[in-house]
């Protein structure tokens, strides 16, 4: 196998958040619209109009409008502060250990990079949270399920990335932490790349830390053409 492109999970790989995003934002329509809710619920709630808006069938404002609706809000203020507050909690990113360097000197090598994300946010927002911490190199090419209407894991999403950075896909590696992705990039015939997960996950490789990354580049690798 010879990898050209790195194609990397956005959560949980690319990036982590130190409090999860659905019950910050959950907890806040709480405290602000409707105090007294059970908060689990509304936290499933929030979770499962989210994860329903993935493959593109309806936009992320109406997936918080559906939110607001199935606990009876209406007031459209309380949905521009939910989408104010969603997009908040959700910018508020950290790099995993090794991650920059990491990024940087596979930047200068010459690999193109990109993710391959199950999000509502849009290419452009997520791109902008790598651009503002000086990491653009690894976000040349973001595929948001939202934008293409494909989700993980049916194989559509990563050929569409695929066809947007010009390789093969057995000339791609994706990396990521959950199973069903990696069957996905897998039956997509890329190379699978395991990292933030347990280690008997079944993949090609497997990260114990980000950096070990480059050790398989440089076996693996090869930039350019």
């Amino acid at each position: 196998m010879v990898i050209r492109a790195i194609a990397f999970d956005g959560n949980g790989v690319l990036y982590y958040r130190g409090e999860d995003f659905v019950d910050a934002v959950a907890e806040h329509f709480v405290r602000q619209w409707t105090p007294g809710l059970d908060l689990g619920a509304v936290r499933v709630s929030f979770r499962k109009a989210m994860n329903a808006s993935f493959d593109g069938t309806y936009g992320k404002r109406d997936a918080i409008a559906r939110f607001l609706k199935e606990w009876g809000v209406g007031d459209p203020a309380a949905l521009q502060d939910v989408e104010k507050k969603e997009l908040e909690y959700s910018r508020r990113i950290s790099l995993f250990p090794t991650e920059r360097e990491t990024l940087l000197e596979l930047n200068a090598r010459g690999f193109p990079m990109g993710m391959i994300t199950n999000t509502f946010q849009s290419a452009g927002e997520k791109t902008r949270w790598f651009e503002e911490l000086g990491l653009g190199c690894a976000v040349r090419t973001v595929v948001s399920s939202i934008d293409v209407g494909i989700a993980k894991p049916d194989p559509g999403i990563y050929l569409e990335f695929a066809r947007r950075v010009g390789f093969k896909p057995a000339e791609i590696a994706f990396v990521g932490h959950e199973d069903y992705e990696i069957a996905g990039a897998r039956k997509a015939g890329m190379t699978t790349i395991s990292f933030n997960c347990p280690a008997e996950m079944v993949a090609d490789f497997h990260l114990p830390v980000f950096s070990d990354l480059l050790g398989i580049m440089e076996l693996h690798g090869k930039a350019g053409a």
